[in-house]
């Protein structure tokens, strides 16, 4: 994988706010694979057939004879749920990317030595509010009418928040730790992986437009933070279950992600 989701959550109030952690080794983590539900697999395959096999006005059936007599190279339903499986697993790539860097990051924020200062909190806090609000707005909702859809209360959703970004908070605090720590010098490279853009012009161009808007010290800090957060995630040592018997390190383990076109090189589509 390589190319980690950095959340940037802070503006230029701890500019000079200073972190460190209790240790600096990499992380151990149980990080659970993501499981895609079998039903969801079923209807997938009978999705793929109606589109791929069955002709017009025809319904296709999930009985090994059908399969059998409709799709070439597969004999049995089994075979077709393995091929469906093994495509969905593979789009969900990004998603069990993602997973695995909420565990990881969650346990690095368990090392943060310094207290969060309360005024960062409130201002994450209030910026948390305003999100939350023009969520509501643009999809016509009111705040009761969306906990009464997701089953909790408003104290319960005001809670949620509040927890959420005070976590968010100390994970990017103790990423801005482990790169002070690290002393990185940052590269052209480092700031290309942060600034959107379709080619190298284009991001060279957008740094240069940040320069002269007197943003680099900002775009420097996130630099920081997300090259600390490759880092970290490429060294963490994880297992996907308590039970597994060897901790693996993830920079190895993310690229050898479930991957269709190995098991099925002649019939790989994307779905």
């Amino acid at each position: 994988m390589g190319c980690y989701t950095f959340r940037h959550h802070r503006g230029s109030i701890m500019a000079n706010q200073r972190y460190t952690l209790t240790s600096y080794d990499p992380v151990y983590v149980v990080a659970e694979e993501v499981r895609i539900p079998e039903e969801a697999v079923r209807k997938t395959a009978l999705r793929w057939l109606e589109l791929n096999v069955c002709k017009e006005g025809e319904t296709p059936k999930l009985n090994d004879q059908w399969i059998a007599k409709h799709v070439e190279d597969l004999n049995t339903v089994e075979e077709l749920l393995i091929f469906i499986r093994y495509n969905m697993y593979k789009d969900n790539v990004e998603v069990q990317q993602l997973a695995d860097q909420n565990v990881i990051c969650r346990e690095l924020a368990t090392r943060l030595v310094e207290d969060l200062p309360e005024d960062l909190v409130e201002e994450a806090l209030y910026a948390s509010a305003y999100r939350l609000e023009e969520m509501l707005r643009m999809n016509g909702l009111q705040k009761k009418d969306y906990c009464e859809q997701r089953g909790i209360s408003e104290e319960q959703l005001d809670a949620e928040v509040r927890e959420n970004t005070i976590e968010s908070l100390k994970e990017d605090s103790a990423l801005a730790a482990w790169a002070d720590h690290a002393n990185y010098t940052l590269s052209a490279e480092d700031f290309y992986e942060i600034i959107p853009g379709d080619s190298v012009q284009d991001k060279a161009y957008k740094r240069r437009q940040i320069e002269l808007e007197g943003r680099m010290p900002q775009m420097e800090e996130y630099a920081l933070k997300a090259k600390a957060l490759r880092d970290v995630m490429e060294n963490a040592m994880i297992k996907r279950t308590p039970d597994d018997k060897e901790w693996m390190r993830y920079g190895d383990t993310s690229k050898d992600v479930l991957d269709a076109n190995k098991q099925f090189p002649d019939n790989f589509i994307s779905l």
